[in-house]
């Protein structure tokens, strides 16, 4: 206890007071480029590092590398993480290049931009710095006069290798076309599909038609024009799909022209008539109290020559 004791006091007494930390030293904004390893062989690729030191706080602006250095290819730019302690920051951005010629050369000076946290900007230079290029040639004595001898491929240990990626190479463009074959197929029956649900959805040409032919008579006391204009239309659709006559894109003269349709009969001359009072009563240029009538007994008309045609089994 009392050996344990003394030694508490010689401690005390040699130690004295605490030493106290030296003061930190204010931290100046600096910029230098490290470049490793400082000599390179053509060939080599090195990484060119710009630092840039500053108190904490401070933001630094993207370095730009620069466009071309001679003696070297640029590979590629990367801003590294910032690392922070004791009151400084240090901001790296790593510049990989690939030495392309021997001799040297100079890595330029870059100028960085610096922003304090009140928002003042200013520039850093990182100073240029010399770069040297040296053959591989010493490296490779016995290749100065003798160039590399020519290798070639080592035999694989059983020739069926290459048959085999042939047979499975045919087998995947085999199971390739096939695929195209199925999906071509498929698309011909959806489309088969789809044009016959839209046939069955269609009504027949002389339902549509006499529906649409009512619907005209109907429209007559008000715009005996446009009653006309509709009759026309409805009966030119139902030559068109009933008998396969192109009435839709002829004029009722161009029609006279054209051979009687198969199936029409005696019917024909009816039809032809119909378009014609059609086109005569709605382009007439004055209008007088007998036109709607007229478009009425035209409407008429095509409704017989619709109901006369339609098929013995569909009546």
């Amino acid at each position: 206890m009392k050996r344990a004791f003394g030694a508490a006091i010689v401690a005390l007494a040699c130690g004295g007071e605490p030493a106290t930390a030296p003061p930190s030293m204010p931290v100046t904004p600096q910029a230098a480029v490290v470049i490793e390893p400082p000599r390179l062989r053509v060939g080599d690729v090195a990484a060119i590092d710009v630092v840039v030191v500053t108190p904490t706080g401070y933001r630094v602006h993207p370095v730009k590398p620069p466009s071309s250095v001679p003696g070297l290819w640029l590979l590629d730019a990367t801003s590294l993480p910032a690392e922070a302690s004791e009151g400084r920051q240090l901001q790296r951005t790593r510049i990989r290049v690939r030495a392309r010629e021997t001799g040297s050369f100079e890595w330029p000076a870059l100028h960085v931009e610096i922003e304090d946290a009140s928002g003042v900007r200013s520039e850093l230079v990182a100073a240029a710095r010399p770069i040297e290029v040296v053959s591989v040639i010493p490296t490779l004595p016995e290749h100065v006069v003798e160039p590399f001898s020519y290798r070639t491929p080592t035999p694989s240990d059983s020739g069926n290798g290459s048959l085999w990626a042939a047979a499975a190479g045919s087998l995947g463009t085999l199971a390739l076309l096939s695929l195209f074959a199925i999906a071509r197929r498929m698309r011909q029956r959806a489309r088969t599909r789809s044009s016959e649900a839209a046939r069955i959805a269609e009504p027949e040409p002389w339902v549509e038609a006499l529906a649409a032919l009512t619907a005209a008579r109907s429209d007559t006391d008000k715009n005996w024009r446009h009653a006309g204009g509709s009759g026309a239309r409805a009966l030119r659709r139902y030559l068109a799909r009933r008998f396969g006559v192109a009435a839709e894109s002829l004029t009722s003269e161009e029609m006279t022209a054209i051979a009687k349709p198969f199936g029409v009969g005696s019917r024909w001359p009816s039809a032809l008539e119909c378009l014609r009072d059609f086109d005569a009563e709605r382009f007439r240029a004055q209008s007088d109290a007998s036109a709607a009538a007229q478009v009425c007994a035209a409407l008429d008309a095509a409704q017989r020559f619709v109901e006369a045609s339609i098929p013995a089994e569909r009546r």
